[in-house]
């Protein structure tokens, strides 16, 4: 039974029709080798979308993934180098800010510098680091009524130490 299961799965005529892992890109290969390399570079992009991809070369999710299983070393390769090349493309352009700074380019190399670094952080698997800060301004009435809450508080607080000290003082 576990010999059949070998088989089965070297030789993917054998497998049922419809079955995922027929499909490897094999056929896609032969037939529009121009697609296959597409495919093949879009997946080493960040952020590929297996569904995105299958749907703008009109082929079927199943052949995006048997050819990213089939070309995984390579696309791994593909993001290095990418990643690599974004790295420096980030040196450079913080190099370029650091010289340009107060002319008309720093705009320009700033824009460059954060895309290529964005997407050396996304090859690389980090996020940015973003703080998003949510302030309420309250409204007039709300800050009324907060400083009624403050007086009466310190009324409260003001009878206490009177208190306080009504009681050390008789004791």
């Amino acid at each position: 039974m576990c010999e059949a299961i070998k088989v089965q799965t070297h030789d993917k005529r054998l497998l049922p029709l419809g079955h995922q892992n027929r499909y490897t890109g094999e056929i896609l290969l032969r037939t529009r080798p121009k697609t296959y390399r597409a495919i093949a570079r879009e997946l080493a992009e960040p952020n590929a979308s297996v569904n995105g991809i299958s749907r703008r070369y009109r082929v079927s999710n199943h052949t995006v993934m048997g050819i990213r299983e089939r070309e995984a070393k390579s696309i791994a390769e593909r993001k290095n180098t990418l990643a690599a090349k974004l790295a420096s493309v980030a040196e450079l352009g913080a190099e370029r800010m650091e010289e340009t700074i107060g002319e008309a380019g720093l705009r320009d190399a700033a824009i460059g510098t954060g895309i290529a670094v964005d997407k050396m952080l996304a090859l690389t698997g980090q996020t940015a680091l973003v703080n998003i800060a949510n302030i309420r301004i309250p409204s007039e009435e709300e800050r009324q009524r907060e400083y009624e809450t403050d007086r009466k508080l310190d009324e409260i607080t003001a009878r206490l130490r009177a208190l306080d000290e009504a009681r050390s003082s008789t004791s």
